[in-house]
């Protein structure tokens, strides 16, 4: 079969041999620059910080502790513990169960009668606060005659009524509307 014209051909400028290759680099380009990873080549963080620090107003930051990959568990490992390599175990109790099984919480066998008098409980109008059972008596406390200068002032009105002790003596004080009008 003979090679087809020129004029079967693509002719599209993006499907030009030289425009393919030319895409090729650039898109190659792009790609290294995007996936560049600064942090593995080094455990340091030397190259990172002077790449961070050659760009206007660029903080930088590394990892949390332990480097990418691991690179310095040693380093870390010993300023963060010491010479002791491990946590100190907890406090070791070693006692004997209380119980050698999980003992049986069920409710057991119902009696409804038992049940019922523990939930209304017991009438007990019998109390020490209500009856005052003891064996002494207190009648003459209570129906002792007082004495007689007492027994004079309590009967009397003057020293528990302010209206008999005082002429003209008003309870809660004169009203303040009348107070310019008291002539006294």
């Amino acid at each position: 079969m003979a090679d087809p014209s020129p004029f079967a051909n693509t002719s599209r400028i993006g499907l030009d041999a030289c425009n393919t290759d030319q895409r090729s680099l650039q898109n190659t380009q792009a790609t290294n620059y995007m996936l560049q990873n600064y942090y593995l080549s080094e455990c340091t963080m030397q190259k990172p910080i002077e790449f961070a620090t050659s760009q206007p107003a660029v903080n930088y930051k590394g990892s949390h502790m332990m480097g990418l990959g691991g690179c310095n568990v040693d380093q870390n490992s010993a300023l963060l513990y010491g010479a002791q390599q491990t946590h100190p175990k907890a406090k070791l109790d070693l006692f004997q169960r209380p119980y050698l099984t999980v003992p049986y919480l069920g409710r057991g066998s119902a009696d409804s009668v038992e049940e019922s008098k523990l939930m209304q409980g017991e009438r007990e109008s019998n109390r020490r606060s209500v009856t005052k059972m003891s064996e002494q008596s207190y009648i003459p406390l209570s129906h002792t005659p007082l004495l007689d200068p007492i027994s004079n002032r309590v009967t009397d009105p003057t020293y528990s009524v302010e209206e008999a002790a005082a002429a003209g003596w008003v309870r809660g004080g004169i009203a303040s509307r009348d107070l310019t009008r008291d002539t006294k």
